[in-house]
């Protein structure tokens, strides 16, 4: 009898584990992210926005796409906001890992430059994370984050944003006075607007 429940008992172990790991589900969501430490659950009628300019720039004889992903969620009576403003090669899909370019104006050649290079890339002095309390006063206001921001297309109307690293705060004088870390890892419908 012991030689029977020793491989029993590894069989219903295998099974246990492999029927709770399912395949992805087109319509699977995780809908809380971080901003400052502080956990924002994704506003659930708006889910992931991207706002989508096509034919947005020509560079050194290339065509580029811009689109800007918004992720707005609450905590509590305050709101989150955090949006990435990707740039892309028309034809590409938006689905990628962008490198964020610190930059402090559109007429910087280097982003150009590595735009063309790479076909991807995020611009990160309009790239923005901010806080606000109650509905009304600004608590967080920071941009130009560091790092890399992926965008996953499960399907055509479900996206994954996935970002780990810090945005800067500056002073009126563009001096960096501090970082907020901010940590996504979000699965939702996405709401595509094509200006």
């Amino acid at each position: 009898m012991k030689n029977f429940f020793k491989p029993f008992t590894i069989f219903c172990a295998a099974l246990v584990l492999l029927t709770s790991c399912s395949s992805s589900d087109d319509n699977a969501t995780s809908s809380e992210f971080k901003i400052d430490n502080q956990s924002y659950t994704l506003l659930p009628t708006q889910g992931i926005v991207e706002q989508k300019m096509n034919n947005m720039i020509t560079e050194q004889g290339q065509t580029f796409d811009r689109s800007t992903i918004t992720l707005s969620g609450t905590s509590g009576t305050n709101i989150g906001t955090v949006s990435f403003d990707l740039y892309y090669k028309d034809g590409l899909p938006v689905e990628g890992t962008y490198s964020i370019a610190e930059t402090f104006d559109d007429n910087d050649t280097d982003f150009f430059d590595d735009l063309v290079t790479n076909q991807k890339l995020c611009l990160g002095w309009t790239s923005m994370c901010a806080v606000f309390q109650g509905g009304s006063s600004i608590a967080i206001n920071a941009n130009n984050p560091v790092g890399t921001v992926t965008v996953t297309k499960n399907s055509t109307a479900n996206y994954t944003i996935q970002y780990n690293g810090n945005f800067k705060k500056y002073n009126s004088s563009f001096q960096v006075i501090g970082t907020v870390p901010v940590v996504i890892n979000v699965t939702s419908n996405v709401f595509i607007q094509t200006i």
